[in-house]
């Protein structure tokens, strides 16, 4: 009888040591946004230790049943007209399993917003009629999230980045979305929205198919689109493009060259070209079918064993999955106009990082870049060992490298990601 007390007494200090650590991860995945999952994140950090952070953030959270068919997440832009990101969850949704993501971009985005007026900002709003335009690739049933883009919102400005991202960010925290299938597609205008977003912000995506877009139009300086551009940020993402032979806008004779470029520069991409097609989707029903294979066939990699990241700003579109670009070298005299490769126009510095991991060595080259930043998983390397880093063929660093709650939760506040998690951060001063 003492032995079996001894033993209920036992369970019950471990109950109630549990209990706290369950209610505050309770409380971090019940934050509607990063910013309050990282108040509660640090309070995790405070008083749990890394194994069992780690293990909890690996689970994930319980999904509930939560709203399914078409409504709108909406908030306002900086312009004053509201952003109606339009939500597609299939009426089977099972919160259970995981579900892939399309984000489609629409066409069109010169014009002036369809959303003059809206109701109260809102999370996650219902509204009749939430007036998307018609879906012209429907696709397997997945979860869609339709973005709304307009003149003072175009794909290639920074907001627009922001709302897109938000809306996921939303999404990822009440539906059981597959973190390995978040894509990116669109149609004209989406299509080189698509573009744009692998140049500048990649951390979300698995594979990217831009429709009768243009590379073209991203290196029109009237275009205005935020930050510049550059070419070697496509290498880790795989495209597949679709163009129309007589398209009006954006012909195969004039997108052409612009696939010669990208696969001279070794980008994984697939042209699908379509014969006497115009700038419209006529090709879906026989394309459907490649187009979702290619989907399913580029899962997201986490943790990509090669980076390659160029920018020439560091308070954003600084970051490529697990390396982060956190200074630049200044120098006056290179402030002047550059190309790249004949292509996109510079006339800004920047910095650019190529990396290969190795078990726990990391080799790079940097040129123009004053110092960068690794973020180590658990899921990549082996924190019993010694981590080394060379940068330009020298040695910077060798030694072990201590997990830390902490940096663990501020990343998963941030990036809300089951299949990334990191343990910590290694910032790099370049020789």
């Amino acid at each position: 009888m003492r032995a079996l007390i001894g033993v209920i007494t036992a369970l019950s200090v471990v109950a109630g040591a549990q209990a706290p650590a369950d209610s505050r991860f309770d409380a971090f995945f019940a934050a509607e946004g990063p910013a309050d999952a990282a108040a509660a994140g640090q309070r995790i950090a405070d008083s749990v230790d890394f194994e069992t952070a780690y293990a909890r953030l690996k689970k994930g959270r319980v999904y509930l049943d939560e709203k399914r068919g078409e409504y709108s997440l909406r908030w306002r832009s900086q312009t004053g007209p509201f952003f109606n990101n339009v939500v597609d969850v299939p009426a089977d949704y099972d919160p259970a399993k995981k579900w892939m993501l399309r984000v489609q971009l629409h066409g069109g985005v010169g014009r002036p917003s369809p959303n003059p007026t809206a109701t109260p900002q809102g999370t996650l709003r219902a509204l009749a009629g939430a007036g998307r335009p018609p879906n012209r690739i429907e696709g397997e049933k997945q979860i869609y999230l339709h973005p709304s883009g307009w003149m003072q919102a175009q794909w290639w400005d920074e907001e627009q980045v922001d709302n897109i991202l938000r809306a996921i960010d939303v999404l990822k925290r009440k539906y059981n979305i597959d973190e390995t299938f978040i894509y990116l597609t669109g149609i004209s205008d989406g299509g080189t929205g698509v573009y744009y977003l692998a140049l500048e912000e990649p951390n979300v995506w698995s594979s990217y198919l831009p429709l009768n877009g243009s590379l073209g139009v991203l290196r029109n300086p009237q275009n205005g689109a935020d930050g510049e551009m550059h070419g070697n940020n496509l290498i880790n993402a795989p495209l597949y493009v679709v163009n129309g032979e007589n398209d009006q806008l954006y012909p195969v004779a004039q997108v052409e060259p612009h696939i010669t470029w990208l696969k001279k520069m070794g980008v994984n991409l697939v042209f699908r070209p379509q014969a006497g097609a115009g700038h419209n989707t006529a090709w879906w029903p026989t394309e459907r079918e490649p187009f979702e294979r290619f989907v399913r066939d580029h899962p997201r990699p986490a943790h990509p064993a090669a980076l390659s990241w160029e920018t020439e700003r560091v308070d954003r579109f600084n970051r490529n999955r697990w390396l982060i670009i956190d200074e630049l070298r200044a120098d006056a005299s290179r402030q002047t106009e550059l190309t790249d490769l004949g292509f996109f126009r510079h006339t800004k510095r920047s910095g650019r990082v190529d990396i290969r991991r190795n078990g726990n060595t990391f080799d790079s080259l940097a040129r123009d870049v004053t110092s960068f930043t690794i973020l180590l998983s658990p899921d990549a390397i082996d924190f019993s060992k010694p981590v080394t880093v060379t940068v330009n063929g020298k040695q910077v660093f060798s030694g072990t490298v201590k997990r830390d709650a902490r940096t663990l939760m501020r990343w998963a506040a941030r990036d809300h990601d089951r299949t990334a998690l990191y343990g910590a951060e290694l910032r790099i001063a370049v020789p």
